[in-house]
């Protein structure tokens, strides 16, 4: 089975309640802004000017998971990470995890934590598609992408009819029916976790603790009428940008933009799907993580330090032609 439609669907499980208490809670490793009546964290480290850098999480993936990333690039740029409603330390809101919502909070947070644009948009898994997304809404808003083992248009998969079926060629209320038995008669609950695995113990101590904290907390609030309402919107967006992509060689022109994919646990299909994702930008680079499976942002940090330093640098190269360009 696919692994998003693991992380859409079975991640959804209701699951026994995790008794949450000020001892159980980890201290923020951020700050905790207010985006007008909700609070989401964020962690932002470095210094420099143009652009900053913020980062996008996974389906079930949270700020911590991109300290070494953040450790690493702070001597040369400012970077964000943070968790969207609902996920670790951010409330809850009234549809997580929705392309909509997410868009809207992110934009919102930007502002009041004093970030102004332009950004370099670092998404990881399904972060790739929210950071595609915001690329989407605010162009004048971004000024490089980096997709960390991106989920492409055609890898959200699901058990339709029996068979495994890509998200983006069902309708509404195909897409309907796959969650309707599930909501109906809700299937036991997954174990809760206790430690951390392979790659998570890469991190400090502190924070395995905060990430297991952070998944127990996540799982335990997750229901599958909520997982339909998000699956959908994902399935919008992935429709709305692969018509993007196919309707034009270079969708986002000259947009500097890496591709980072793993080299482990993969295959010639997914291989070909990042490879297609490269097209998106008439300067867009493939980067082959060949130690990582799919975090490469906790495997390999260094490379996706390294495709951050050189998305600043095109940007910065491209400003420098502009202007002489108009000087001349």
């Amino acid at each position: 089975m696919n692994r998003l439609l693991l992380a859409v669907l079975l991640s959804a499980f209701p699951v026994a309640l995790f008794a949450q208490d000020s001892a159980a809670t980890p201290p923020p490793s951020g700050k905790l802004v207010d985006i007008g009546g909700r609070r989401l964290h964020i962690r932002c480290v470095g210094s420099g000017g143009a652009p900053t850098v913020i980062t996008e999480s996974g389906s079930s993936s949270f700020s911590i998971e991109w300290a070494l990333v953040q450790d690493s690039v702070a001597p040369f740029a400012r970077i964000c990470s943070y968790d969207r409603a609902g996920f670790a330390w951010s409330d809850r809101g009234p549809e997580e995890n929705t392309v909509e919502e997410t868009m809207d909070d992110l934009h919102h947070l930007l502002r009041a934590a004093a970030l102004p644009p332009p950004y370099v948009l670092v998404g990881h898994s399904i972060g790739g598609m929210y950071v595609q997304a915001y690329q989407r809404r605010y162009p004048d808003e971004v000024a490089g992408l980096v997709l960390v083992d991106a989920t492409p248009e055609e890898d959200a998969e699901y058990l339709y009819n029996g068979k495994s079926t890509v998200g983006i060629t069902l309708n509404y209320d195909q897409l309907a029916s796959v969650y309707a038995p599930y909501i109906k008669n809700p299937p036991p609950p997954l174990a809760l976790p206790t430690a951390v695995d392979t790659p998570y113990n890469k991190l400090p101590s502190d924070l395995q603790r905060a990430e297991v904290w952070a998944e127990r907390l996540w799982r335990s609030r997750v229901d599958m009428p909520h997982s339909w309402i998000t699956a959908e919107s994902w399935r919008e967006e992935f429709v709305a940008l692969r018509n993007r992509r196919l309707a034009t060689p270079h969708a986002l022109g000259d947009l500097p933009l890496i591709v980072l994919r793993r080299g482990r646990r993969t295959s010639d299909v997914l291989n070909q799907r990042e490879a297609d994702l490269v097209a998106l930008s008439s300067v867009g680079k493939l980067v082959v993580a060949t130690e990582s499976d799919h975090e490469i942002q906790l495997y390999q940090p260094d490379l996706v330090t390294q495709a951050i330093r050189d998305a600043i640098g095109e940007i910065h190269a491209n400003h420098r032609h502009s202007r002489d360009h108009l000087q001349h």
